[in-house]
Parts: C-alpha cells; sequence; structure tokens
C-alpha cells in the first residue's frame, strides 16, 4: 500500500538558508492588498477541497475525521494493539498533543496548496498561470491568533457567502468555506454519530452555538442547514465578566486570555516539557504546571463552538466543542495553526527543552491504537496515521520538532532578516530579544496593568495569584464539562475538559484514560481583578499582600467555583469529588524594558483559601 507523504510546500524556500515563507495572522494577512490574490486562491481552493468525494482519502471528510469520527483507519491497514478499545488516535492529554497536531496541519495545508496548484489554477487563462503559480507557491495557512487583545472571529470566517474572481474573469459569489463546511446530505451516512443532546448525524452543515435540542421546527432547520453564531463566539473569547463594560461597549480590561497566553512564553514557568504541553497532571510538578498549552487550547474550543456556559442558555454545543467532530469546522483549523504558533514560538525561547529522559515521560498502562498496553511515549513514539514517504514510514516527534523543514514559519520566527545578522554573523541573542519584544507587545495585561498604575520604576516585583484546578478527565463518564472561577459573582476564568464518551468518539486513549482515572489541569489567572477590587473604594480590599489576599478570597464568599455540563446544568460539587480547586500565591517580575518578558516564580499554596470547602483543596490533598 503506498502512503501519501506529508512533506510540507517545498516551494518558495530560499534565497537565504533556512528561509522560508510565513504563515501570518489572518486578519493582517486578508486585509493586506498584497494578497488578494492568495486569498481568492485559498477561497476557491478551500471550497473544491470540501467537495471531494467523502470515500476518497484526501477528501476534506476524511481528513478531518483523523480527529475522530466516522472511526475508520486513515491511509494504513491496521489493526489496534490495543484489543477490545474503540479505534482511536487521540492524543489529548497527553505529551504528544503539540507533536502529533502538527503533521496534522501541515497534511491539510500541503493538500490545500495541491488544489491550487492541480485543479484551480489551470482553469484559469494560460497567461495569468505562472503569476497564479507565483501566489500559490508563496501561500502558507494562515493563524487565528485569539490570543491577542479582545479577541473576535476572523473577519474573513464570517460572512455566510463571499464573492471569488473565476477562471472567466468574472465573479461569482459562493458558500464561504471558511464559515462552515457543508455536506450533501445528512453525515450520519458516512457515519458521523450524535453525541450527547447534539445531533451531529442529522447535521448537514457544521454549527457554532447552535440551538440545544432538536425538537422544535426551528431548531431542527438550525442544525440540519448549520448555523454560526459568530457574536457569541466573539463574547464567550471576550467573556469573562470582570472584564465586561457596560453593554454595547468593549471590555474595558483585554480578557484573561491574553494573560495565560504571555504566561506560556514567560522564562521557566514549567518545569519541565510535559507540564508546558499537556493537561496530564505531574505529581512532582508545581502550582504554575497547571497552566498548558493543551489548556487554553482546550477553552478556546468550547468559546468557539457553544456549549459549558455559567447558566443555562438556549445554545447547545456546535461542533467545535465535540472532540470527534470538532475538525469538521473550517475554523478548526485556524485555531490549532495558532496552538502550532506558540508552540514554535516556545520552543524557539526554550530551545533545549524536549522530552527525550524517562523522567519526563509517563507510562501508558494500556496503550491505544498505535501502541501496545504499558508503552511509555517517547519522541519517537509513531505519530499515527501521518507518513513522511510512500513507504509508510511514520512521523514522530523528532522528526516534527523543527517546523521549517515542511516549508514554513511564523512571524516572529525569521532568523535570516537582516536586523539579526551583525557582521555578516547571525546573532542570536539579538533574534531572542526580538522575539521576546514582540511578545510583550502582542499580549499579556498584568504587566501593563502595575506599569499603568507605576510607569516610573524599571522593574517592578510584585505579588501574583493563580488558581489551580484539577480534575478527573473522565469524571462524568467523558462527557465535557467547565469549572467557572468566580471572585463575587463575576467570573474570572474557567478551566475546559475537552473531552466526549469514549464510547461514541471511538477514542481509545479516552478509554484508557477513563479507567486509570487520568487527572488533568487547568490555570486562572487572578491578579488582575484583584488589582482591580484594590482600586475600588467599594471593596475591603487594600493591598495584594498574601496575608490581605487570602483573608479577602476565603471569607464574603470572594472566591466561588462550580461546575456546568456542556448544557449549562449545574453540577453539584458532591457528584464531582475528583474536583479539587487551589489559590498559589507568588511573585511577578516585571520589566518596562520591551525585550524582558515578565518572570513568575516563588509560588506557595494558600491552603487556609479552600481547605474544607466543597471541591476545594486541603492541606491533606498533596
Amino acid at each position: 500500500m503506498s502512503t501519501y507523504a506529508i512533506t510540507g510546500i517545498q516551494q518558495n524556500l530560499g534565497p537565504a538558508p533556512g528561509q522560508t515563507p510565513v504563515r501570518q495572522e489572518i486578519n493582517a494577512w486578508a486585509a493586506n492588498p498584497e494578497n488578494i490574490v492568495q486569498v481568492n486562491l485559498f477561497y476557491l481552493a478551500l471550497a473544491k477541497f470540501q467537495e471531494i468525494p467523502y470515500e476518497e482519502k484526501l477528501s476534506y471528510f476524511q481528513i478531518a475525521g483523523i480527529h475522530g469520527l466516522p472511526l475508520v483507519p486513515w491511509d494504513e491497514k491496521t489493526e489496534s494493539k490495543t484489543p477490545g478499545t474503540q479505534n482511536g488516535y487521540c492524543t489529548h492529554n497527553s505529551i504528544l498533543f503539540p507533536t502529533w497536531h502538527r503533521p496534522y496541519l501541515i497534511l491539510y495545508e500541503q493538500k490545500i496548496h495541491e488544489i491550487m496548484v492541480n485543479d484551480v489554477i489551470p482553469q484559469f487563462p494560460a497567461n495569468q498561470r505562472p503569476d497564479l503559480i507565483k501566489h500559490a507557491n508563496s501561500w502558507r495557512l494562515p493563524f487565528w491568533d485569539w490570543g491577542l487583545k479582545n479577541p473576535d472571529v476572523p473577519d474573513i470566517v464570517r460572512p455566510a457567502t463571499v464573492t471569488v474572481q473565476t477562471p472567466s474573469g468574472q465573479t461569482a459569489t459562493i458558500s464561504n468555506p471558511l464559515a462552515a463546511f457543508k455536506a450533501p446530505e445528512a453525515m450520519g451516512k458516512w457515519g458521523i454519530q450524535a453525541v450527547g443532546s447534539s445531533p451531529f448525524d442529522k447535521a448537514r452543515a457544521t454549527s457554532r452555538y447552535p440551538p440545544k435540542g432538536f425538537s422544535q421546527p426551528q431548531d431542527v432547520e438550525a442544525w440540519v442547514n448549520g448555523v454560526q453564531l459568530n457574536d457569541l463566539v466573539r463574547d464567550a473569547l471576550r467573556g469573562a465578566d470582570w472584564y465586561q463594560n457596560p453593554v454595547g461597549q468593549p471590555p474595558k480590561y483585554p480578557n484573561n486570555i491574553s494573560e495565560v497566553v504571555y504566561r506560556l512564553f514567560s522564562e521557566k514557568y514549567f518545569s519541565s516539557y510535559l507540564t508546558f504541553a499537556s493537561t496530564n497532571f505531574v505529581n512532582e510538578g508545581g502550582p504554575a504546571d497547571y497552566l498548558s498549552l493543551e489548556a487554553i487550547h482546550n477553552n478556546i474550543h468550547l468559546w468557539s463552538g457553544g456549549g459549558g456556559p455559567r447558566d443555562k442558555t438556549n445554545h447547545g454545543a456546535g461542533h467545535m466543542s465535540i472532540v470527534p467532530v470538532a475538525a469538521y469546522d473550517p475554523i478548526f483549523w485556524l485555531h490549532h495553526n495558532n496552538i502550532d504558533h506558540y508552540f514554535a514560538v516556545w520552543q524557539t525561547l526554550n530551545q533545549d527543552v524536549w522530552f527525550s529522559k524517562p523522567s519526563e515521560q509517563l507510562k501508558d498502562p494500556n496503550g491505544n491504537w498505535s501502541t501496545v498496553p504499558g508503552t511509555v511515549p517517547t519522541p519517537k513514539t509513531p505519530l499515527a496515521p501521518f507518513h513522511t514517504d510512500t513507504h509508510a514510514t511514520y512521523f514522530d516527534s523528532d522528526k516534527v520538532r523543527d517546523w521549517t523543514k515542511y516549508g514554513y514559519t511564523y512571524p516572529e520566527l525569521q532568523p535570516w532578516l537582516p536586523k539579526y545578522h551583525v557582521g555578516g554573523q547571525f546573532n542570536h541573542e539579538l533574534y531572542i530579544l526580538d522575539i521576546r519584544t514582540q511578545v510583550n507587545k502582542l499580549y499579556g495585561t498584568t504587566r501593563d496593568q502595575f506599569f499603568s498604575i507605576d510607569s516610573g520604576a524599571d522593574v517592578l516585583d510584585k505579588e501574583d495569584y493563580v488558581v489551580n484546578v484539577e480534575y478527573e478527565r473522565f469524571a462524568l463518564g467523558g462527557e465535557p464539562f467547565v469549572i467557572h472561577i468566580l471572585i463575587g459573582n463575576n467570573k474570572v476564568g474557567q478551566v475546559s475538559n475537552f473531552s466526549s464518551p469514549p464510547a461514541e468518539s471511538g477514542c481509545a486513549n479516552c478509554e484508557v484514560q477513563q479507567q486509570a482515572r487520568v487527572v488533568s489541569t487547568g490555570q486562572v489567572p487572578i491578579t488582575d481583578p484583584l488589582l482591580s477590587a484594590v482600586s475600588d473604594e467599594r471593596i475591603a480590599l487594600y493591598d495584594l499582600g498574601p496575608d490581605s489576599i487570602g483573608h479577602y478570597l476565603k471569607h464574603g464568599n470572594n472566591l466561588n467555583w462550580k461546575v456546568t455540563k456542556i448544557d449549562g446544568e449545574e453540577v453539584p460539587l458532591s457528584e464531582i469529588p475528583s474536583v479539587k480547586v487551589s489559590v498559589a500565591a507568588g511573585k511577578g517580575s516585571h520589566y518596562k524594558d520591551h525585550k524582558k518578558i515578565s518572570k513568575y516564580h516563588g509560588y506557595t499554596v494558600l491552603h487556609a483559601v479552600t481547605e474544607g470547602r466543597p471541591g476545594g483543596l486541603g492541606h491533606n490533598d498533596h
């Protein structure tokens, strides 16, 4: 059996050694008049991609299905190495989470480029083709940077239809292939199943914030034809209550997504690669390690698809909120491209950090589709079902460690630029300092808050507080749920459990984790809302000292948390005892110099704040 060789787009490389085209932020890319031809080619190619018959291996449908449903092997003829479990390639809550998704994105990008070159451009007049080929070869998949302050759904994703330039020279209006994936019939025909109360089997298009239920005629129509309530996605992205101004005005303060993204890049925030990469709980980790790239990713999935609100609503869970169907929504690829973007930036700032040492690897007691029980994932573990050649050679994490080999990079990561060369030699220190400068300009809120109060200092050493959450990923049988963190009645953040019942998702790794009672983690920084409380004369909080904050959070019902299912139904904390919420106090060193990213350190758990409360961490828990 000849396998599909995932090589990345190997055109338009150079002229400098290692130079590649750049995957760009989607709003900046689409708004640039120089990219109008690329945008048109992208629309046309993606539309054709989504129309490829679903029986074909390289169809949009089958490539999206690698992530979950319809439970068929892709580009291989293998049987599960873990008999008795459902088939699946799942790597969530795994150290392989960032690396597994990298070849997945390269496959998607490569296929769109092939369609541009082989199917779209040949339809244009011969005299136009050389220029179109030039634009296609320099194109790379854009990313949706939802970590920027005041995030929103990308402009070119929003409209239901778009105008394209056709080969005839005329314009035409087509369904926007970035808004939704549409099938000719109900997707149940091709093996898509209902998950929970979401009738994905009846849907002929993907949805964001669909109605909850399928009983009323208008609900049936919405589910069948798809609905994209992008304003609700925007509101969810900005939706921590504390950050809201009066209705109709933008948030007074940037949302906490930007702050958690900023902390990803803080020096030595994580004790290991594992704690950066995955939500998987590590006993040896410190309080800062509850954050992870995957935990941030989980929130974006639920905010994009709908589901898991603090209170009950009329909206249900769309495709992005449910693991086995998430990749059918075209926004999935823009979202995960941003995850790869952050991963690449983090790798550059932490070049020597990997998971080659046995101490940084966790045993998988029962295995999954491609690994036998008891396997310890390493950098050499095959990233099934992705192949590097036509001879069934699998990718592994070591092979994808250097993303530039696959023909792309990101805006911050262009070491060939003249500004990084002194006397004809590359200066690595200048390169790293400039990356840090860009991180400071793009992300973070706490640093900006402190310097807005005290702009005269060069360095501000301030108290820092985070709420940490641990939970069993399959505490509700695999059903997704959200832990909402509130100060007073205002929500300041959440931790999302992005999972689905194993029997429905077909995820072998999910079944393993359910049996093993695998614990996951998440984190919500709360320094910003506490600083706001200090400045509010109506609130009896006068400084950020640990004693003051500990007393404030413990008394007066000021720190609260609740768990809701995907439909907003509250779960009594007594029914989900694995949830443990704690508060940690540390220090943040913030620098006026943009070339220095804030450093967070010295965290200790304030057990007294949560001791004895339902779902609260006590001294005896760890």
